[in-house]
């Protein structure tokens, strides 16, 4: 299977069609790629600008993206929590995964 990874501008359900594609990784199944998912959209969120510096990131494990939302783009969705050194919260940026045959 092919795993394709959108970074959303903070909302998964927001300007779909405009999230930027951060990542390919290909398995047999999504448990088998969600170490490099982890590590890809962890790059990914640490290096945007506004969290170079200062700022720690922790990204959970895939999970099926809830039936009760409006977006149907993704079959799969993770979330990046980006931890400042110093002040008072956090920012979080959702990922949405398209999961597809590697053949397509």
């Amino acid at each position: 299977m092919k795993y394709l990874v959108f970074r959303s501008f903070g909302n998964l359900e927001k300007d779909v069609r405009k999230h930027a594609l951060v990542a390919v990784e290909y398995g047999s199944d999504i448990d088998s790629v969600t170490d490099k998912l982890i590590k890809a959209i962890n790059d990914d969120a640490i290096g945007l600008e506004k969290y170079q510096h200062g700022y720690t990131v922790a990204t959970y494990a895939p999970e099926l993206v809830n039936d009760l939302r409006r977006v149907k783009r993704y079959k799969y969705m993770m979330d990046a929590v980006l931890y400042p050194e110093y002040g008072e919260h956090n920012d979080m940026i959702e990922y949405g995964i398209v999961e597809e045959p590697e053949t397509a």
